[in-house]
């Protein structure tokens, strides 16, 4: 019988803003543990929140073999390994006065708009192990701003959104940051006279994502459902495209292992390199299932079974900054866009509520309310540029992912 445990405490500041001021705060440390046994090809399972007796919680997963949930796939084993990328971004005692300060900045600043939502500190800490000799450890700390910005004279409830997250904190980059935004905003500007433009997205900005989210999943690949399914080896993307699966804690606050104690190599798996498919994301049961690759997708409740979940997904960096990919050209950087989707044939179409002119360096002003839309196979394909080097802000990680689209006023 093999024993495992999965252990993971998020401790966690929230500060909620209303009208450019603090209105609360809120502490939270919760530690969540999800006790595992597997024996004859059976899994057994139980979970607990907060304090818990491990001798209690190894009995209710014992007696959960009885139970006959199957689960015939090899274990990790003989990996110790952990990552410790936690700091004090911001000291917690200091972190109200910090928020104060930047908030009073904001408002003298930025006297034409509310500012709304909530600034996170979080430190978290995830471990695995099993009698197998597997000893996994993920340690960080990261912040995250995200305010909605509202003009005072606007009749919408909502006029677009600034934030970044990160394991830096400077108050004059945010406010660098978030001026270089709303001055844009309130700098109207024409939509160049072109039908098919660069349009400018945050690579870590889903929507962009939707159809590999989907197509990419082991499940639907695996029953031919996929438009993909079929295109395994052929090189059907740009030949500068490749879109790995990543577990890189350097760059998103995420363990570099999945909830199977998966590690992939360079905590990172290639799911269509140089524009060719190698394969979608699974879990060991997904690949096990339709004889697919085991990319280390997978996911689980603290009571529950590990399944195949939703990674995060990022291209690969180009060699030159967002302005060298725009060669010149004006880019239109996407701010908020709800509404777009992607069609079962690949067809994506998007209404987007605020775009500012790009010169691949500074927002020049706004744009009015636009339409973009494209292929999967045309985005990714012909029309893919890049992804930047440089980052939109020195306090996130987040670069600009660069594709010609069609664009029209809405």
């Amino acid at each position: 019988m093999i024993k495992e445990k999965y252990i993971s405490r998020i401790k966690e500041t929230s500060i909620n803003v209303v009208q450019t001021k603090i209105d609360s705060v809120r502490n939270k440390d919760i530690e969540k543990v999800s006790f595992r046994v597997y024996d004859k090809g059976f899994i057994g399972y139980t979970g607990a929140l907060g304090r818990y007796d491990e001798s209690e919680l190894e009995k209710r997963a014992i007696d959960g073999l009885n139970n006959k949930i199957s689960y015939e796939y090899p274990l990790e084993k003989n990996n110790i390994m952990g990552e410790d990328l936690s700091s004090e971004i911001i000291n917690r005692d200091n972190l109200i006065d910090e928020f104060e300060e930047l908030l009073a900045r904001i408002r003298k600043e930025q006297p034409d708009f509310y500012f709304s939502n909530k600034l996170y500190l979080t430190d978290q800490e995830i471990k695995m192990t099993n009698s197998n000799n597997l000893d996994l450890y993920y340690k960080d700390s990261f912040i995250s701003l995200g305010l909605i910005f509202k003009e005072k004279t606007s009749v919408n409830i909502i006029d677009g959104f600034v934030g970044f997250q990160g394991r830096r904190y400077d108050r004059e980059l945010a406010i660098e940051y978030i001026n270089s935004i709303c001055n844009a905003y309130l700098h109207k500007v024409d939509l160049p006279n072109n039908n098919k433009l660069p349009v400018v997205f945050a690579s870590d900005e889903m929507l962009p994502f939707l159809k590999f989210i989907q197509d990419l999943d082991g499940n639907n690949f695996g029953t031919k459902s996929s438009l993909l399914s079929d295109k395994i080896g052929d090189r059907v993307f740009n030949e500068n495209f490749t879109l790995y699966q990543t577990n890189n804690p350097k760059n998103y606050p995420i363990p570099f292992f999945d909830a199977e104690g998966v590690v992939n190599k360079d905590y990172q798996y290639a799911l269509i390199e140089n524009g060719i498919v190698k394969s979608p994301y699974t879990d060991k049961r997904t690949a096990d299932k339709y004889d697919l690759p085991l990319t280390g997708a997978a996911k689980a409740e603290y009571d529950g079974i590990p399944t195949l979940g939703t990674p995060v997904m990022a291209i690969k960096e180009s060699e030159k900054t967002a302005k060298e990919l725009l060669n010149g050209e004006m880019g239109i950087f996407i701010m908020v866009a709800s509404g777009g989707d992607f069609t079962p044939e690949g067809n994506f179409a998007s209404p987007v509520q605020l775009a500012f002119l790009f010169d691949g360096e500074h927002f020049i002003g706004r744009l009015p309310e636009i339409n973009i839309s494209s292929n999967l196979f045309d985005m990714f394909g012909d029309s893919f540029i890049g992804v930047s080097k440089d980052a939109i802000t020195p306090l996130s990680n987040s670069k600009y992912l660069i594709i010609n689209m069609e664009v029209s006023k809405n």
